[in-house]
């Protein structure tokens, strides 16, 4: 096992990202990394995601805070993947209670083995934050690899359907041109698939499109207040949000849980709330 470790997460920089070339020989090994203290200050983060205020946290907000974790596993010599290319495809989060502003937060960010999906491989990264010892937050990321080769199978049925039961909220919201730039200026995400059409077209994209953690985000605080203290969020990322964009956001209660949609010609993003 590969073990880092920072008193705050990294600040890794995106050239080195791109820079990082990985040597597939099979198997992905375990790599793990740990911070100290990760940051609680958000006010600026929660604006731009539509979040009431900033305390208590976000709920997407410690995955955000430990991306700089996730970020050193995939660009450390032990990882044998290239970070270009990979795709976001899957978010769990369980928050076992609010977090607060101000208070002493460590996170461990881990990678351990992959599986083989339709298009290409799959893996994890699991995110814990802790409190005085004691898991109040976990988040995993399911990532898209294409270097691993794929069974070419027929495409898997995303799990989370559309939303049924009792309507909750139905809007639409109008995304700017730059929403990517904004959002990266309060997470540090400079992915330059995000910031402008010239910069997103060489990595196949006509257009800018959202981070998809903010397309979670946004969708997250539209239920804020009916979104348990105690929860677990379980969404797919269908297709992007391209910039500048109109979508429509709809969410239903069912005896399941909350099930929310964010559609745009496609559907963007479908998940659930349970608490």
């Amino acid at each position: 096992m590969s073990a880092l470790h920072y008193p705050t997460p990294p600040a890794v920089s995106l050239l080195t990202s791109f820079l990082k070339r990985g040597a597939w020989k099979g198997t992905l090994p375990r790599i793990e990394a740990r911070a100290d203290a990760i940051p609680t200050e958000c006010a600026a983060y929660a604006k731009v995601c539509g979040f009431a205020a900033p305390d208590p946290l976000p709920l997407t907000w410690p995955g955000v805070a430990t991306v700089g974790l996730q970020l050193a596993i995939m660009t450390s010599p032990a990882f044998p993947l290239p970070v270009t290319g990979i795709v976001h495809t899957r978010q769990r989060i369980t928050r076992r209670r609010h977090l607060r502003a101000g208070e002493a937060l460590s996170a461990t960010c881990v990678v351990d083995g992959h599986r083989v999906a339709r298009s290409g491989g799959e893996f994890d990264l699991v995110v814990s934050v802790s409190s005085a010892g004691e898991v109040v937050w976990e988040g995993v990321t399911t990532i898209l690899t294409r270097p691993i080769k794929g069974h070419g199978g027929e495409r898997e049925a995303v799990d989370a359907p559309p939303p049924t039961g009792a309507l909750v909220r139905s809007t639409r919201w109008r995304v700017p041109a730059d929403q990517g730039r904004r959002y990266a200026a309060v997470s540090g995400d400079y992915n330059p698939i995000h910031l402008y059409g010239l910069t997103a077209r060489p990595f196949g994209f006509k257009a800018a499109i959202a981070h998809g953690w903010w397309t979670l985000a946004r969708a997250l605080a539209e239920l804020d207040a009916d979104v348990p203290e105690a929860c677990t969020v379980d969404a797919r990322f269908v297709a992007p949000v391209t910039l500048p964009g109109t979508v429509t956001f709809e969410a239903r209660r069912s005896p399941e849980g909350i099930g929310f949609e964010v559609r745009g010609r496609k559907v963007c993003i479908v998940g659930r709330v349970v608490g």
